[in-house]
């Protein structure tokens, strides 16, 4: 019998079928067992259990960034918030939300979009990923240019420590000065402090005009010079994208804008500037096209092997080491304000060559 056969018995007689199942701790390792209890008071119980038994937990959402952080030194059992869902309070005139953390974070943006506000961050595969995920995971979305980490927009949160209490950080107002703000400290936790039970964020108004201007250069250089001319411009994007890589000649800038329609105009009139012989998209198109953009990330339902990050200082060096290991013609996906670069590694070896010049790496693959 497999050692963690008995535990997911016992798991499936407390917590009944639905709440049990399988999942690996980490992408490449064994499969241990998975239990989402569908109240605070199950989580709770799974904690006091593990306690009694000495069981390692390892914290989740649906499982999709368990990948992201270094590996656990040790993983007993999977606690998943998955089926603790739901809006629980939502103030449009304030522009403040709070979500429990098993929500998808397609439905805290469906809930905010439907009192006139945008969501931050602004991530890809929004109805796979769970508000609790995205914060323990510090996911950020290419917003972060104009809206910086999610960290900076949590205004409380609910969670549940290693001895079964719940504690609270912050609140549900914008104004809120009650003691010390240990829900920024627990976002990018990876679950290593907490299981976040709830959180409230703060909101940004719906924007009066979308605006995405594209333009293709002969290569990347040329590509990052024009970023970089549009980031050191008058305008603030929402997010600004380098794509390059596989034929020569295919480098592309893509600047989204979004606000008042008059700034809007006024900005998209800097950008095409810089950018020079550009294709504007404004409103619905503009919309569909930053979405577009957005998912692929997650390009054919895999995260990138590799987020890495730089200082901007340090970014073209950064390109250069890249460059190196994987060769000039990878494709990569830049993101010249945050001195971000996305990578399809390729060689089996590059995680290790990376690392020997010392990249900063998140391995993101689900099935590495």
């Amino acid at each position: 019998m497999s050692p963690v056969q008995p535990l997911a018995d016992r798991l499936l007689a407390t917590f009944g079928p639905d709440a049990v199942d399988a999942a690996p701790p980490a992408p490449g390792e064994e499969p241990l067992p998975r239990v989402a209890p569908d109240s605070e008071e199950g989580c709770a119980e799974v904690l006091a259990l593990a306690r009694a038994d000495g069981l390692a937990v390892v914290p989740c959402g649906r499982g999709s960034k368990l990948g992201w952080a270094g590996p656990a030194a040790r993983a007993d059992l999977l606690l998943s918030t998955r089926r603790l869902a739901g809006v629980v309070a939502h103030e449009p005139a304030d522009g403040t939300l709070a979500a429990r953390a098993g929500t998808p974070l397609a439905d805290v943006r469906a809930a905010a979009a439907s009192g006139g506000h945008r969501l931050t961050p602004d991530v890809p595969g929004a109805d796979a990923a769970t508000l609790g995920g995205v914060l323990a995971a510090g996911q950020s979305g290419a917003d972060r240019l104009r809206h910086g980490p999610a960290r900076h927009h949590v205004l409380g949160m609910r969670v549940l420590l290693a001895d079964g209490a719940v504690a609270r950080s912050g609140g549900r107002l914008v104004k809120n000065v009650t003691g010390y703000d240990m829900h920024r400290l627990y976002a990018g936790s990876h679950g290593a402090l907490c299981v976040i039970l709830e959180a409230a964020l703060r909101l940004f108004p719906a924007p009066e005009r979308d605006a995405v201007v594209e333009a293709r250069f002969p290569d990347r250089a040329a590509a990052l010079a024009a970023a970089r001319a549009v980031l050191d411009g008058p305008a603030r994007p929402v997010s600004v994208l380098v794509e390059a890589g596989g034929d020569p000649g295919d480098a592309r800038v893509a600047v989204h804008l979004a606000g008042v329609a008059a700034a809007v105009d006024v900005e998209r009139n800097a950008v095409q500037a810089a950018l020079g012989d550009a294709e504007v998209l404004l409103d619905d198109a503009a919309r569909a096209r930053a979405e577009a953009l957005r998912e692929a990330e997650l390009e054919g339902g895999r995260w990138p092997d590799a987020h890495v990050l730089a200082r901007p200082s340090a970014l073209d060096g950064a390109l250069a080491i890249l460059d190196d290991v994987l060769g000039t013609g990878a494709a990569l996906r830049v993101q010249p304000g945050l001195a971000a670069v996305d990578a399809r590694l390729g060689p089996a070896n590059a995680d290790a060559l990376l690392r020997e010049r010392g990249a900063e790496l998140r391995a993101r693959l689900a099935d590495r």
